[in-house]
């Protein structure tokens, strides 16, 4: 096993708040500064969304009034960094935490095993959509052509996003609308959109926009049930209504990734699955804090930027309460 490493701050996650995060360190002048991230590129979410001729741009910068395709801002992410002086550790998987000691343990193929020690960390490990079993209203068979939002970018990277005649999409938030309008750029047909909020979560200005290239029908359900042997078929609704369905997309509903929260022993609401923070973005541990979306909520790119800019400063803040105090 290499020797253990250390740094004054180490960030766990290279999406929108934790490149905020370490870029507003770094201004900072704090010190050493490492990302880790487990996939091979930064951006987070965004870099899944990739630019393609006819698709459709879905991150607004609204600081700018711009709207971008996802990976066109995962780009401008990962261009901050080496100018701020951060180190990025890609594929670096963390295994095991130690929170009094501030210490971790990752794997990546480049460096083998290592411990890395800090002053400070901050996890910003964003949210996941929940699953048909968490979202518990979803009930019936499991058949195939089910896709979560993840699976549905992976395809349309690979160019071989399937035609779809009858698309149900579960959820109605930012990301369910997206989906309809990127599904339509892809030649299929207009998605149906089911969900049990009396309306769709989407804001009104968003569903404005995606117009220009989608417009789903929208149904309230409290309770949906899938059918289909091999594939999906339908899509059933309490009012005994079917919805014809040859393609069922599971979207939204995010939920904080806080299972290295959970690890290290620091308090979670289990309900929510929130990291407990305090106003200065710290968790139940001095010197742990937490950044973005794992804090709760469908927050966009750039507000997780900016919100791992404030919790920059309150991190920094920290160091020279603790340095000041040697």
């Amino acid at each position: 096993m290499n020797p253990g490493e250390r740094a004054a701050v180490v960030v766990i996650g290279a999406g929108p708040a934790g490149v905020g995060v370490a870029v507003g360190l770094a201004r900072r002048g704090v010190g050493r500064v490492v990302v880790a991230e487990r996939r091979q590129s930064v951006g987070g979410v965004p870099a899944l969304y990739r630019k393609e001729s006819g698709d459709v741009p879905t991150f607004l910068l609204w600081t700018r009034g711009r709207v971008l395709f996802g990976e066109q801002l995962a780009e401008r992410l990962a261009g901050k960094l080496p100018a701020a002086g951060v180190e990025v550790w890609l594929e670096s998987q963390v295994i095991e935490i130690f929170p009094r000691e501030k210490r971790i343990s990752l794997v990546s193929p480049m460096r083998g095993k290592l411990d890395l020690l800090a002053e400070a960390v901050v996890l910003a490990s964003g949210a996941r959509e929940r699953t048909p079993a968490e979202r518990a209203y979803i009930t019936g068979s499991r058949p195939g052509r089910v896709l979560f939002t993840k699976n549905l970018l992976e395809l349309a990277a690979k160019s071989t996003l399937p035609s779809a005649e009858s698309p149900v999409i579960l959820g109605s938030d930012l990301i369910a609308y997206a989906l309809s309008a990127k599904l339509k750029a892809a030649a299929a047909a207009e998605a149906a959109i089911v969900d049990r909020s009396r309306g769709p979560q989407c804001s009104l200005p968003a569903r404005i926009y995606f117009r220009r290239w989608a417009k789903p029908s929208y149904y309230h359900a409290h309770e949906v049930r899938v059918a289909g042997r091999r594939s999906v078929s339908a899509i059933g609704l309490p009012d005994g209504r079917q919805l014809r369905c040859d393609r069922l997309l599971i979207s939204g509903e995010l939920t904080p990734s806080s299972e290295l929260a959970l690890m290290a022993g620091l308090r979670v609401e289990l309900r929510s699955r929130r990291p407990v923070v305090n106003s200065s973005y710290q968790l139940s541990e001095p010197g742990w804090f937490a950044a973005g979306n794992i804090l709760g909520g469908n927050h966009g790119a750039e507000w997780c930027y900016r919100n791992g800019l404030r919790v920059a400063a309150c991190v920094a803040r920290y160091l020279r309460s603790v340095r000041a105090a040697r």
